[in-house]
């Protein structure tokens, strides 16, 4: 069956995720038959580089062997049972190990070959879902139940950072700063204060790195009048994905924490896209040396094989839903697909591959030359301009050669993604941004051949 005419029957049936549809009449979409490490295989006979690490989960690439053979393993056992009354050593065992890797233990804690049981550290329990915005909500849920179960039941509002993003279910829209996806639902959502402007940094290589006493100020003055009922604030640490994949001061974290110590306001991190080695560390919370009193783990955390998420909390949050039944206290959420075998399986592999692979050293060292190599052709092209990255991320805004912003209308960042793919890269554009987000384990080779393919995309600059 020819690519064209699978691409008729998806358009008879198939609506796409995030896109206008009458895009794909003119760009059709990609069939692909088969994946493996950076590369996606397409029925024409391509390859073209997964640039965007499939949005943003294929963590170790496609089809990591470690990680399909778990998968196989645990299929031969049991697929899925309930988690609400039983337990299983996959489970136990996965629970133990990212609390141990949340909590910035060496990786001999919680490798493949740490020994069972957890260790002390800030975070205490582990509450499981089946996707990232599920997590968010969980978190921000717990946030408020307690409050309220901790005598503050008048701390309920929220705050965010001003170009957020935390999802697409209704509340996880609420604390977003995106209006492309939240502005038909504005009836639906509750108010949330946006906090900013933030101190933005093209990377850790910026000289002002490490310092957001320029922004905060203003940050803290429009936190003051919050004080007394703020529930929570919730943030994506460091990276902010979906806004732009801007970069902003570990240091703002840092005093967010004492802030919200001192005013008893739990913080939420959702390190979703940020975390799991994208930003260089395992969390990116611990780029900024302090924990949030609530993490949401998810996309890196199973390297992008099957949907899940994990919510890590202190046990100090934990204690307040602790007691008797008839107290109603306890946390009522739940999920069918909570704990999830398969997924379980394929995240304790993930797990013991960034541990014994090094990964993140391949982060820091490619992800650097990925950055500055970037930079590079940045600077030879006045059509690019706000080159920044962490991490395994690197990210430039398209301009005209002027410097001045290019008219949406002509929403030159969607050609590019499109010439790209004829270049040999899969290098989805967030509006006029593009961005390059491979998998964290891409060797050198394939980050030239990213650059090789964007450049080309672009065509000549004109001076």
């Amino acid at each position: 069956m020819s690519q064209q005419s699978l691409a008729a029957r998806d358009l008879d049936v198939l609506w796409h995720p995030c896109s206008q549809m009458q895009d794909y009449h003119g760009f059709p979409p990609l069939s692909i038959v088969g994946a493996e490490g950076c590369y996606l295989d397409l029925a024409d006979g391509r390859r073209v580089i997964d640039g965007i690490s499939s949005w943003w989960c294929a963590a170790l690439g496609h089809r990591h062997p470690h990680v399909t053979a778990a998968l196989a393993s645990q299929m031969e056992r049991f697929c899925h049972v309930i988690q609400a009354n039983t337990t299983n050593e996959g489970v136990v065992r996965l629970c133990e190990r990212l609390l141990a890797m949340a909590n910035g233990a060496s990786v001999a804690e919680w490798g493949p070959q740490a020994a069972p049981g957890r260790r002390p550290g800030h975070f205490g329990k582990v509450f499981l879902t089946d996707n990232g915005s599920n997590g968010v909500e969980i978190g921000l849920k717990m946030a408020i139940q307690a409050q309220m179960q901790n005598g503050r039941p008048q701390r309920t509002t929220l705050a965010a950072l001003r170009n957020g993003y935390h999802g697409e279910t209704v509340a996880c829209l609420a604390l977003g700063d995106c209006d492309l996806y939240k502005q038909h639902y504005a009836e639906l959502m509750f108010p949330v204060t946006m906090l900013g402007p933030l101190p933005y940094r093209c990377g850790p290589e910026d000289p002002r790195w490490g310092d957001a006493g320029d922004a905060w100020p203003v940050i803290e003055a429009q936190l003051a009048p919050l004080a007394d009922h703020l529930a929570a604030i919730v943030y994506e640490p460091i990276l902010q994905g979906a806004g732009g994949m801007l970069v902003y001061d570990p240091d703002l974290l840092r005093r967010l924490r004492a802030w919200a110590d001192a005013h008893e306001v739990y913080l939420v991190a959702d390190e979703i896209a940020a975390g799991m080695g994208r930003c260089g560390t395992m969390l990116a919370s611990h780029l900024s040396g302090v924990l949030p009193d609530i993490a949401i783990v998810s996309k890196g955390l199973t390297a992008g094989t099957l949907p899940m998420a994990a919510v890590l909390v202190p046990d100090a949050i934990y204690d307040i839903f602790l007691a008797d039944y008839h107290s109603h206290r306890a946390f009522m959420h739940s999920n069918t697909y909570t704990g999830n075998a398969l997924a379980v399986a394929v995240a304790n592999a993930a797990l013991d591959v960034f541990a014994a692979d090094q990964v993140l050293d391949n982060v820091a060292d490619n992800g650097r030359y990925m950055r500055q190599a970037l930079a590079a052709m940045a600077a030879r092209r006045p059509d690019l301009e706000g080159v920044r990255g962490i991490g395994m991320m690197a990210a430039v805004d398209l301009r005209v050669p002027d410097g001045s912003a290019l008219d949406p209308l002509h929403r030159t960042g969607f050609q590019v993604y499109q010439r790209a793919v004829q270049h040999g890269a899969l290098l989805r554009n967030l509006g006029d941004t593009m961005y390059l987000f491979p998998p964290l384990t891409a060797p050198r080779s394939v980050i030239d051949d990213l650059l090789t393919a964007l450049e080309r995309s672009l065509g000549a600059s004109q001076e």
